[in-house]
C-alpha cells in the first residue's frame, strides 16, 4: 500500500483525510463496532446511521471537518448515552459543524475524556 504524508493544519487533517480516503481510522473503529449488546432500541437508529453512511453522496459523507465524523460521533453517542441524551448530543455536534471549526472531536463522550 502507498503511503502519503501531508503537512496540515490538524483542524483540517480529518477533512484532508477523509477527502483521500473516504474515512479516518477513527471513523473506521466506529463503523466495525459490534451491534452485540446494544440495547433493542438503540439498533434501529445505528442502523439508519450506518445506511446513511452507505448511501449519502460522498460529496455530503467527506467533508465532515471532525474526527470522529458526525455520523459516527452520534453513532457513539447513542451506544453511551441512549436516545434521549445521544439526540441532544447529535444535535448540539451537528450544530458546532462549520467552516473554521474542526479537528478531534469526542466532546461529551467517555473516550474522550
Amino acid at each position: 500500500m502507498d503511503t502519503f504524508e501531508f503537512n496540515v493544519d490538524e483542524k483540517l487533517r480529518p477533512s484532508v483525510e477523509r477527502k483521500f480516503t473516504g474515512s479516518t481510522s477513527i471513523d473506521r473503529e466506529v463503523s466495525a463496532l459490534s451491534l452485540d449488546g446494544v440495547p433493542i432500541c438503540i439498533k434501529p437508529v445505528i442502523v439508519f446511521l450506518r445506511l446513511y453512511r452507505k448511501v449519502a453522496p460522498k460529496a455530503l459523507r467527506c467533508r465532515c471537518v471532525f474526527d470522529p465524523s458526525c455520523s459516527h460521533y452520534s453513532e457513539l453517542a447513542f451506544r453511551e448515552h441512549g436516545l434521549i441524551v445521544g439526540t441532544r448530543l447529535t444535535y448540539n455536534r451537528l450544530h458546532r459543524c462549520q467552516p473554521g471549526s474542526g479537528g478531534i472531536d469526542f466532546s461529551n463522550l467517555k473516550q474522550g475524556k
